[in-house]
């Protein structure tokens, strides 16, 4: 069995040239928002983290920094795939608009 990769489960390149209008429009809608959101989320995390950092009474926990890397990897991994998905799906609907 492989890893499972939620990246997977974005709608391919051939699954968006499928797509109607009205859901290209929603779909693009969502990709947008989802890569602000993660970009903010990962911007804050690194805020937080920063901040612990410079902490000296706590520290920080080695095991919840390595943990943190992974979401971090995770999340710049789904970022970066819904990016490429946006951008398919706009170069869809400039098609769809040039055809009519």
């Amino acid at each position: 069995m492989s890893v499972p990769n939620w990246n997977a489960l974005l709608p391919s390149f051939e699954q968006i040239e499928a797509m109607p209008p009205e859901k290209l429009a929603a779909a693009d809608a969502f990709t947008e928002s989802s890569v602000k959101t993660i970009g903010f989320g990962i911007a804050a995390i690194g805020n937080l983290l920063a901040g612990a950092a410079l902490n000296e009474d706590q520290g920080l926990d080695p095991a919840a920094v390595a943990d943190l890397g992974w979401l971090l990897q995770s999340l710049g991994d789904l970022s970066a795939k819904l990016a490429d998905t946006g951008y398919g799906i706009q170069e869809r609907r400039q098609a769809i608009k040039r055809e009519d």
